[in-house]
């Protein structure tokens, strides 16, 4: 593994260490980019219902950049413990005591657990790290044999980012945080980097609008909204695959430890 980037570990210091999502929450936020997040919550469960649940119930889970641990309580009747690990302060103020329920300070960078977990998610966070590709590597040190991964993100090859290349350029400039931008095949480079053998990629959010019309379509009812992004992304990725707004990449640990 080469030397860190100083460059992206100051930026990444500057931008995660203290952050917080409250106010991007309350001010940028549209009313569809909110349902579009509970949407991805509700497709990871499934996914973890469908790769592991079923075959070996109630695994551990490991949920990296976890945020407050909000996703917890999305999955906690699937699984028998939770850890997530989270390195912005700001995001750890309130002490929570659940149950099977860990959320403490950490990166996936500095992770050292050795095969422990059944499941390990990192959502819209892989793009905010320092060093990805040690990430994806400590993931699958972390995994125990046949657990999964799970990454989510924005996609840099979506579309519409691709008609307007240079508001997009734009954009990505005005996000620091976002350390990277990722298109699926990137990811599917670093899981066979990390000895992931078998992977499976969905392609979502086809629906990209101006904030007015995603406020207006946000206001109606959840079931309605995801039935329409359902459509939307059904369609879509048959005409557009792998062009949609963001991805989930799901890779299973097989073989031998991955090599650091």
């Amino acid at each position: 593994m080469a030397d860190i980037d100083t460059g992206r570990h100051k930026d990444w210091e500057e931008t995660q260490l203290q952050w917080d999502d409250t106010d991007f929450l309350a001010k940028s936020a549209s009313a569809l980019m909110k349902k579009k997040w509970r949407r991805l919550n509700k497709k990871v469960a499934e996914i973890i219902s469908a790769e592991v649940v079923g075959s070996t119930e109630y695994p551990d889970m490991l949920d990296i950049g976890a945020g407050r641990g909000d996703f917890y309580g999305v999955i906690q009747d699937m699984v028998r413990d939770y850890t997530g690990i989270e390195p912005s302060s700001q995001m750890l103020k309130e002490d929570v005591k659940k149950e099977n329920y860990t959320l403490k300070r950490g990166t996936g960078e500095e992770l050292a657990d050795m095969e422990q977990y059944g499941v390990c998610l990192i959502k819209e966070v892989l793009d905010h790290t320092y060093d990805p590709e040690k990430v994806i590597k400590n993931s699958y040190n972390a995994l125990k044999e046949g657990g999964i991964l799970i990454v989510t993100l924005t996609n840099k090859n979506a579309f519409y980012k691709l008609i307007f290349k240079k508001y997009s350029k734009e954009l990505e400039k005005a996000h620091k945080d976002h350390l990277y931008n990722f298109s699926p095949g990137e990811v599917g480079v670093l899981f066979e980097k990390a000895g992931f053998k078998k992977e499976k990629f969905y392609s979502i959010n086809y629906i990209k609008l101006p904030v007015f019309l995603e406020n207006i379509i946000g206001s109606l009812p959840e079931k309605f909204v995801f039935w329409m992004l359902d459509i939307s992304d059904a369609v879509m990725s048959v005409l557009l695959p792998g062009k949609g707004g963001g991805f989930i990449a799901v890779a299973r640990k097989s073989g031998g430890a991955a090599a650091l």
